[in-house]
């Protein structure tokens, strides 16, 4: 049987599962909203974000750091590395289901302009 403090933990990671979800959502919007204002091809995107992921985590390390070094900031991306496998691994997981939820979604879109125009 749980205790008390192994139900608060679980609530506790749920609750940071659920912060991390929002925050997502939040800044997912926010950059389609960038890329339409400026005009961003579709390819091009990520290659932008994955250059703001690694500039944020390079500031990250420096602030956070008592003595940065280029050898300590290398092992920091080795660990951001691996800390990004492990998302594509798990989308390449779900792949299957990602594409025929997207499917769903654009057909249910077409849908909806195709009602908003009659």
């Amino acid at each position: 049987m749980p205790d008390n403090e192994d139900d608060t933990f679980d609530e506790d990671e749920n609750q940071a599962l659920d912060d991390f979800e929002r925050l997502t959502d939040g800044l997912y919007q926010r950059v389609c909203d960038f890329a339409d204002e400026e005009d961003v091809a579709d390819d091009l995107l990520p290659l932008l974000l994955l250059r703001l992921s690694l500039t944020t985590r390079l500031m990250a390390y420096t602030v956070s750091v008592a003595k940065p070094s280029g050898g300590g900031l290398k092992l920091d991306l080795d660990r951001f590395r691996r800390d990004v496998d492990d998302m594509i691994r798990e989308m390449k997981k779900n792949a299957d289901r990602t594409v025929a939820d997207m499917r769903e979604s654009l057909a249910a879109a077409e849908r909806d302009d195709s009602e908003d125009e009659t």
